[in-house]
């Protein structure tokens, strides 16, 4: 048993949480981990972290976390980061070591700006909305396998923010998917405020339509508790898409089937980018990662994906020639 379908094996399903058309399955644990590192929207707050554009010309698919802390500090997959020359959003889960920089793999989701609106990044407080963290996820565990990168398509993630855009009759003068979250706010609240945390949490599945779309697990219920929000909009944003078409969810299933379905997933296992192991899941209708330090499970998502979920596509011209091949190396800050 590898460990992912371990870890899943020692989780068990708690009673389900609904508002509207969005159901939340709590995962719960008894052997909680000890938490031993930052969350990176903590350690910037503090002052501790900073990311910036790895120089003043800025590359699309990486980014530059300093972090001049004693701890080591843990970046989610999804995330997005605002400001500096685009806003974008994190390709894997990073463990990043302390008093290191790290060079940290991201794609952009904001088309229309290649300009300075601030020196550093900014966390945004939410994940990247779950159908396109699906459809990137797929497309890193793609360059995973074929060259070690972690670079998603990032053609294709402009091209799925513009559809949503479009589907959501969402105006964005930078094509920019924070701006669903602005236009959406008082929806996206209304979610928030119906959900919670439960004692031994430490991960979520959520359904959306009663059908399952994703899941997030994490070692410590503290890390659950503090990203919760975030995954609940990721979710909310697709529950209220109203127009979304639903073959981008599974068939009907049940909370245990989607969980064997990743248990029994393909894996594969990566160098980290920061600290740890970085490993991919897949299957023809399942695509995931998990972020592995010291033989513990960090993190772990995993999204139903269709087995043609979308058409590649070409990153626009006019910002093309800043795209460069990311670097994972990790270097003295």
């Amino acid at each position: 048993m590898n460990i992912v379908a371990e870890f899943l094996n020692s989780t068990r399903v708690g009673e389900a949480q609904v508002f509207g058309n969005l159901t939340l399955h709590p995962l719960l644990r008894d052997d909680d981990a000890e938490l031993d590192y930052a969350l990176m929207d903590d350690a910037i707050k503090e002052g501790f972290a900073r990311i910036t554009e790895v120089s003043d010309e800025g590359s699309i698919p990486e980014l530059k976390f300093v972090n001049e802390s004693p701890s080591r500090v843990l970046l989610l997959e999804g995330e997005e980061l605002i400001g500096a020359k685009q806003n974008r959003i994190l390709n894997i889960s990073v463990m990043a070591s302390a008093n290191l920089t790290t060079l940290i793999p991201v794609s952009c989701v904001e088309a229309g700006r290649w300009g300075y609106v601030s020196a550093e990044f900014m966390p945004a407080g939410r994940t990247h909305y779950a159908e396109a963290r699906a459809k990137n996820r797929r497309r890193v565990n793609e360059t995973m396998r074929e060259s070690g990168s972690r670079r998603g398509n990032q053609g294709e993630v402009w091209h799925e923010i513009d559809t949503k855009l479009a589907r959501m009759s969402v105006v964005s003068h930078t094509q920019a998917a924070e701006d669903l979250y602005i236009e959406k706010r008082a929806n996206l609240d209304e979610y928030q405020s119906a959900f919670r945390a439960m004692p031994k949490q430490t991960g979520a599945l959520f359904a959306v339509d009663g059908i399952m779309a994703g899941v997030d697990l994490f070692d410590c219920a503290s890390t659950l508790e503090a990203t919760l929000p975030k995954l609940i909009e990721s979710y909310a944003m697709d529950a209220i898409d109203t127009g979304a078409r639903r073959k981008n969810y599974s068939e009907e299933e049940t909370t245990e089937e989607f969980l064997n379905r990743i248990s029994g997933s393909k894996s594969e296992q990566h160098e980290g980018v920061g600290e740890g192991f970085n490993y991919t899941l897949d299957s023809e209708n399942l695509a995931g990662g998990a972020l592995v330090v010291d033989n513990r499970l960090v993190h772990l998502c995993a999204f139903h994906v269709e087995k043609q979920d979308s058409v590649r596509k070409t990153p626009s011209s006019r910002i093309a020639r800043n795209l460069k091949q990311p670097r994972t190396r990790s270097s003295a800050a």
